[in-house]
C-alpha cells in the first residue's frame, strides 16, 4: 500500500513538472510573440499625397520588414496607382533594375529615419538623463553669454555621460564601446537641450514674448529736477502699488471664508464627540517648542472656554467670570504662537504678485481753477520670481520703450524689493517699522516741500517715474475697465444739494421751458399771451 502510494506521488510530482515545463515554454513564446510584434515598424496609412505619383518620380521602398534586400533603397515609379481602388499598389524599378509591384503604403517621398538604438531609448528613461540635458542648457547658456566655467561643465556633462553609458551598455561589453555609446549618448542630449532652449514656453502655455526694443534716443532724465507735481503723483503711486489698488479680473467668490482658528476649534469638537470626517494629524509630532505653545494654549483655551460656558449655565457668575478671563489668556499665547510662527514660515508663490494687471490711481485737484479727480490707469504686471518668493516687474521694458525712460534691470528689481519689503514689514514678517504716512513713501514733506526719502536709491526713483510717464499717455484699452470703474479722464466735482443750488437749478429749467414754449409759439403763428 505504502509503495503504490508512494508511486502515486511520484507520478503526480512528474505531471506538474511536466505541466510547469509546458507553461514555461507557452510564456516563452508568448515573449518572442511580443518582442517581435514591438521590432516591426508601426502600421502606415496611406496617404492621400502619395495617390499623386506620377510616373518617373523617385520614392523610397520601406516595407514592414526592415530586414528586406530592397529596404530603404530609392526607386523611380514605373506606374503610378490607381484611385479607385480599395488597395492601390504602384511599380517600382529599383537602381539595379529590378522591378517590383508593391502596396502604395510601404512608399514614401522622403527617406527612411533609422530607429535609436536600444541604449538611448533606455538612457532617455532613466532620471540621470534629465541631470544630463539640465548641464548642457546651462553650458550652452553661459557659453552664449561668454561666461568662464564652461570647460568644467563641458567635463561634468561628459563624465555623467559615460556613467551613465556604463549602465545602458550590455554588460561585459568592451570599453570602446562604453566610449562609442557615451559619445551617442552626448550628441544626442546636446542636440535635445538645443531643441528645448529653442521653444522655451512662456506661462500659462503662451508663447516667448519677445521683449520690446528700446528705441535708440532715450530720455536722460534728471530725477532730482522733478517738479512738485510729479513728485506728488510718485508718491501717490507708490501709496496704490503698496495698497494693491489693481483692477482685479478674477471671478467673484461668494462663498464664505471661514478663519483658521474657528476651523481648529470645530475639528477639535468634532474630533471629541466622533463626528470628523478629517484625519487625525495629531500624532505626529510637534515641530518646535512654539509649536507646541500653540497647540497647548489651543487645547486649553477650548477647554476653558467649555467650562465657562457650564458655570454659565449652572448660574455661577463669578467663577464664569474667572475662567472667561484665563480664555483671554490662552488666546493671547496663541496668539503671539501663531505670529512667531507665521514670521518664520517660508512661503512659496507662483504666478500673478497682484490679483490684477492694471493698477489705478486717482489724483485728488481743490485748486480753484483746477478742481475735480483726475483718474489714471497704467499696466503693471508683477509676478513671483523663480525664488517663489521675490515680485518682479515683467512688462519693463515695455514700459521703458512706449516712455523712452532708461531703467534697467537693476531698477526693477529694486522696485520688486521695495514692494516685497513694504509688504513684509506691514504684516509683522520682518523687523522694522511700517511708515506711519502712506502718501509720503518715496518723497517726504520738509516744510510744505517735497524731499527724496535717503533709503530710496536712484533705480527705484526711475522706476517710478517711467511707471508715470505711461500712467499719463493712458495707453490702457477703454474696453478693460470694468463699469463700476470710472472712465480714465477728468471728472468734475458734484454739486452739492443746498437750497442755493436747488434754487439756481429751478431758475434755470424755468428760463429753458419759456424760450422752448416762444419758439413753439413762433412755428405756429401765434403770440404769447403773456406778452399781450
Amino acid at each position: 500500500m505504502n509503495a503504490s502510494a508512494a508511486r502515486g506521488q511520484q507520478a503526480q510530482r512528474e505531471a506538474d513538472r511536466l505541466a510547469a515545463q509546458r507553461r514555461r515554454l507557452l510564456d516563452e513564446e508568448q515573449q518572442a510573440a511580443a518582442t517581435n510584434r514591438h521590432r516591426r515598424s508601426p502600421r502606415k496609412i496611406t496617404s492621400k499625397q502619395l495617390l499623386t505619383l506620377t510616373a518617373g518620380e523617385q520614392v523610397f521602398y520601406v516595407p514592414r520588414n526592415v530586414e528586406h534586400p530592397y529596404a530603404g533603397s530609392r526607386a523611380r515609379v514605373l506606374r503610378a496607382p490607381r484611385k479607385d481602388v480599395k488597395i492601390p499598389t504602384v511599380r517600382l524599378q529599383f537602381l539595379d533594375g529590378t522591378q517590383k509591384t508593391v502596396p502604395l503604403k510601404h512608399v514614401s517621398r522622403a527617406p527612411a529615419t533609422a530607429a535609436p538604438p536600444a541604449f538611448l531609448i533606455d538612457a532617455r528613461s532613466r532620471p540621470s538623463w534629465k541631470r544630463l540635458m539640465n548641464q548642457l542648457l546651462e553650458a550652452n547658456a553661459q557659453e552664449a553669454g561668454g561666461a568662464a566655467g564652461v570647460a568644467a561643465l563641458r567635463q561634468a556633462a561628459d563624465q555623467r555621460a559615460r556613467q551613465l553609458a556604463a549602465l545602458v551598455v550590455p554588460r561585459g561589453s568592451a570599453q570602446a564601446v562604453k566610449t562609442d555609446a557615451a559619445r551617442v549618448l552626448l550628441d544626442a542630449a546636446q542636440a535635445e537641450a538645443v531643441a528645448l532652449a529653442a521653444r522655451q514656453p512662456g506661462r500659462n502655455g503662451r508663447a516667448v514674448m519677445l521683449e520690446a526694443p528700446l528705441p535708440d534716443e532715450r530720455l536722460q532724465v534728471q530725477t532730482e529736477e522733478l517738479n512738485q507735481r510729479s513728485r506728488l503723483l510718485i508718491n501717490n503711486i507708490a501709496r496704490c502699488i503698496h495698497k494693491r489698488y489693481f483692477l482685479s479680473d478674477a471671478e467673484a467668490r461668494e462663498t464664505a471664508q471661514i478663519s483658521s482658528t474657528v476651523r481648529r476649534m470645530i475639528d477639535l469638537a468634532e474630533r471629541e464627540y466622533g463626528t470628523n470626517s478629517r484625519p487625525d494629524n495629531s500624532g505626529q509630532g510637534k515641530g518646535n517648542a512654539t509649536a507646541g505653545v500653540l497647540q497647548d494654549s489651543l487645547l486649553a483655551m477650548y477647554s476653558a472656554a467649555l467650562e465657562a460656558c457650564n458655570l454659565r449655565a449652572q448660574g455661577d457668575t463669578v467663577g464664569a467670570e474667572v475662567m472667561e478671563r484665563e480664555v483671554q489668556t490662552y488666546r493671547a499665547e496663541y496668539e503671539l504662537a501663531n505670529a512667531e510662527l507665521e514670521r518664520h514660515r517660508k512661503k512659496f508663490h507662483t504666478g500673478r504678485y497682484f490679483h490684477g494687471e492694471i493698477l489705478s490711481v486717482r489724483e485728488e485737484r481743490r485748486q480753484r481753477d483746477d478742481q475735480g479727480m483726475m483718474q489714471f490707469y497704467v499696466r503693471l504686471v508683477v509676478v513671483y520670481d523663480r525664488d517663489c518668493h521675490t515680485p518682479v516687474v515683467v512688462n519693463g521694458r515695455e514700459i521703458e520703450a512706449r516712455t523712452l525712460v532708461e531703467v534697467g534691470e537693476a531698477g526693477w528689481a529694486a522696485l520688486g524689493r521695495w514692494i516685497q519689503d513694504l509688504a513684509d514689514r506691514e504684516h509683522g514678517r520682518k523687523q522694522g517699522r511700517r511708515q506711519d504716512d502712506d502718501w509720503h513713501l518715496i518723497y517726504r514733506d520738509n516744510d510744505g516741500h517735497l524731499r527724496l526719502r535717503e533709503n530710496v536709491s536712484d533705480g527705484l526713483l526711475r522706476a517710478f517715474d517711467a511707471i508715470r510717464r505711461a500712467m499719463v499717455l493712458n495707453d490702457v484699452d477703454p474696453a478693460e475697465i470694468p463699469s463700476t470703474h470710472p472712465e480714465a479722464g477728468l471728472h468734475l466735482p458734484q454739486t452739492k444739494n443746498t437750497p442755493e443750488n436747488r434754487e439756481q437749478r429751478k431758475k434755470a429749467l424755468g428760463d429753458t421751458m419759456q424760450s422752448i414754449m416762444a419758439r413753439a409759439l413762433e412755428q405756429g403763428g401765434l403770440t404769447n399771451p403773456r406778452q399781450n
